[in-house]
């Protein structure tokens, strides 16, 4: 059994780290709260972008478009949206499984694009094939940044399908890690992005649409100076906008989890302590019978 100094000596160990873990939790209760506003603004102009090339994809020649027309898949990139700290639980660890386990079900020659410096180490450990990324936080400048690669890359043919890889946001003690395509661009998969399809595809950035959808006016749109101009702009914008929402919703899951991560190891600590004071308690009080005992043995053998 260890002496009472080294029990003593751990137990201020272990409640030094107790006040650590708790001033952690509150930051990052008061980070969730930042997080939570910083989605929610970005839902709207995520939506309005998902609507603009949802308009402009539902035209008959857009199939024919470079971003809509669908190649032969050789290379596949996946953008994987992970946290650059860590005690945040399993948190990175997830969604870079699911990534694993998507690229094996695809059964393609994929590249890694990480945005967060856990996801890059642990792909790096693992021998993963990783581009350089400029996002380095989840601003929005990063997430213009960061599509404006992924579209070039597209443009030079260096990939064929890109797939955005981030945790989904479901409750303070559930996040969701997923895995969403984003190039080439899919009408149907925006319509059911916008709560007008047969399913739902929930993005985790804003809720679904309640009531009866009003009905798009049939009418016969002409572009200037033409669809695969316009496209041109619109794609990247919506790629701009989805990664960024993308980002929000990791962000936002992130701090959840370290909030929660943070409580745990908090309460773990409290156990330790209480343990420690037990056992601390058990020994001095051992360390007193013996003397006791001790005094009462010389006491009655004087007599």
């Amino acid at each position: 059994m260890p002496s009472m100094k080294a029990i003593r000596r751990r137990r201020s160990t272990v409640k030094n780290i107790q006040q650590i873990t708790k001033a952690m939790n509150f930051v990052a209760t008061a980070k969730l709260q930042r997080a939570k506003v910083k989605l929610a603004a970005a839902a709207k102009p995520a939506r309005a972008a998902f609507d603009i090339a949802f308009n402009a994809l539902s035209h008959d020649a857009a199939s024919e478009t470079p971003y809509v027309a669908p190649r032969e898949v050789k290379t596949t990139a996946y953008v994987l949206i992970t946290s650059n700290r860590g005690l945040c639980g399993g948190y990175n660890t997830q969604v870079c499984k699911e990534l694993a386990r998507h690229a094996v079900d695809n059964g393609k020659n994929f590249i890694i694009i990480p945005a967060g410096t856990k996801g890059r180490d642990y792909f790096r450990r693992r021998g993963g094939n990783l581009v350089e990324s400029p996002a380095s936080s989840g601003s929005f400048d990063d997430a213009s940044k960061l599509s404006k690669l992924i579209v070039q890359m597209y443009d030079n043919k260096e990939v064929d399908e890109v797939f955005v890889v981030y945790t989904k946001f479901v409750s303070v003690l559930t996040q969701e890690p997923v895995v969403k395509p984003v190039l080439p661009v899919s009408a149907g998969f925006l319509r059911n992005i916008l709560g007008e399809g047969e399913t739902w595809e929930d993005l985790g950035f804003f809720q679904k649409p309640t009531g009866e959808t009003t009905p798009r006016p049939e009418v016969e749109i002409e572009y200037e100076p033409g669809l695969e101009e316009v496209l041109d702009g619109v794609v990247p914008w919506y790629m701009n906008m989805f990664i960024y929402a993308a980002m929000a919703s990791a962000n936002l899951c992130e701090e959840a989890s370290r909030m929660v991560s943070m409580d745990s190891a908090t309460n773990n600590a409290g156990e330790i302590i209480e343990k420690l004071t037990l056992m601390f308690n058990r020994q001095r009080q051992s360390i007193i019978t013996q003397e006791i005992t001790e005094i009462v043995s010389g006491a009655n053998a004087l007599q």
